[in-house]
């Protein structure tokens, strides 16, 4: 018997996945050789914590004969948002008696799933960031700034290098001096959402961590930015090695380039927030509308020092921490004993909170606790009062 004359692959339906679909995965084994294989097994490998067995199996016993194609199937659901590996698949071969057998793993035979958050949160997302639905919800707060634009803003006396197709001559005869007209023009906004993506950030249920809801609110805010015209970027962060920035872009398109972008990435490492900042810095320089959405369970001083460093830009920024008991224990049963501890934390995290929200309110920003409850509710509301508002400008 010679197992290099079985060869066996993988076919998938697709290789991006949203989180609540489903996918199906074809394999096929091929028998290149003169003789039969009266058992075989070929397996396929999939993490049960990440995908779960909807219909089929994944593995097959049979019998292939020479130069005959055998093929089975089956279905996964992804469990997590992320990038993930599929396989690998194994050939086992078995003599007519069983006596001897032999296995080997399919050289270069692990597939990349990338899963994206769930399509119902997609969804939900579009249509609270669609015109008509920010319109009829909050009304059509537009930032705007004085310019040659088509809306109506006022009137003043003329100054030396004023155009004069801008004269309202009517007025100017009534007035006897020299009126203009001034219009409004409408001005985009630089949005820039950090978020922290340190290990702290993976408290909670597995596929409700405080970083997924981070993620869904970074996708919410950037297709509510989006669909008012601004331009929103990206910048994800821990440590050194944990650095991802997204240039800032606008349009339908980018809002999936985002998706993409955020679908990858997954919390690890230490958050280093003096770094992360003097990154940022050295790659984006423009005047924006900053996010940070961050747990902050870091030292006070090193958060002090890193928000310091944004100053000198006048960014206008507005900070989100998601309060970690308030993830990390939303759907736990505690025993008494277990609950008095974990108001004993709770009450130490909430004081360094506390302390930050006090440091950075001295540079002019805002801190913002959010719970399960209110995170996607508390971006959106900020977002558009700091439009309302115009701080970035």
């Amino acid at each position: 018997m010679n197992i290099e004359e079985l060869k066996v692959h993988r076919e998938l339906e697709k290789e991006k996945v949203f989180k609540d679909d489903f996918f199906h995965v074809k394999v096929v084994i091929e028998n290149t050789g003169r003789n039969s294989f009266d058992f075989i097994e070929i397996r396929d490998y999939y993490n049960p914590q990440l995908f779960k067995l909807i219909l089929g199996e994944n593995y097959i016993t049979t019998r292939i004969g020479p130069k005959n194609i055998i093929k089975f199937s089956y279905v996964l659901e992804p469990r997590v948002r992320g990038e993930y590996p599929l396989g690998p698949l194994s050939i086992t071969i078995k003599d007519r008696l069983g006596f001897n057998s032999l296995e080997r793993i399919v050289p270069d035979s692990v597939s990349t799933i990338l899963v994206y958050p769930p399509y119902e949160d997609i969804k939900r997302i579009e249509i609270l960031g669609s015109k008509r639905s920010l319109e009829l919800s909050f009304g059509a707060q537009r930032s705007k700034q004085k310019g040659i634009g088509s809306e109506f803003y006022g009137m003043r006396k003329y100054v030396f290098g004023d155009q004069f197709r801008l004269i309202d001559w009517k007025a100017s005869a009534r007035t006897q001096k020299l009126i203009v007209k001034e219009f409004e023009t409408e001005r985009d906004v630089n949005v820039m959402i950090l978020v922290d993506c340190s290990t702290t950030m993976a408290g909670g249920a597995i596929d409700n961590t405080k970083f997924e809801y981070a993620i869904r609110a970074c996708m919410l805010l950037t297709k509510v930015a989006l669909a008012r015209k601004d331009n929103v970027g990206l910048f994800i962060f821990s440590d050194k090695k944990n650095l991802h920035f997204l240039k800032p872009g606008r349009g339908e398109d980018h809002f999936y380039q985002v998706l993409d972008f955020v679908a990858r990435i997954k919390p690890q490492g230490k958050c280093d927030f003096i770094y992360a900042i003097d990154y940022f810095i050295r790659r984006f320089h423009r005047r924006s509308l900053i996010f940070i959405i961050s747990d902050l369970e870091v030292e006070s001083k090193q958060i002090s020092i890193a928000i310091r460093k944004l100053i000198p830009f006048n960014h206008t920024v507005i900070i989100f921490n998601p309060f970690s008991p308030w993830f990390e224990i939303h759907e736990i049963d505690l025993s008494s004993t277990d609950k008095a501890l974990a108001e004993a934390i709770s009450e130490e995290m909430m004081e360094h909170i506390l302390k930050i929200r006090h440091e950075v309110r001295n540079y002019g920003i805002n801190l913002v606790t959010v719970g399960p409850d209110d995170i996607m509710k508390q971006v959106l509301k900020n977002y558009l009062e700091a439009k309302k508002k115009g701080f970035a400008y």
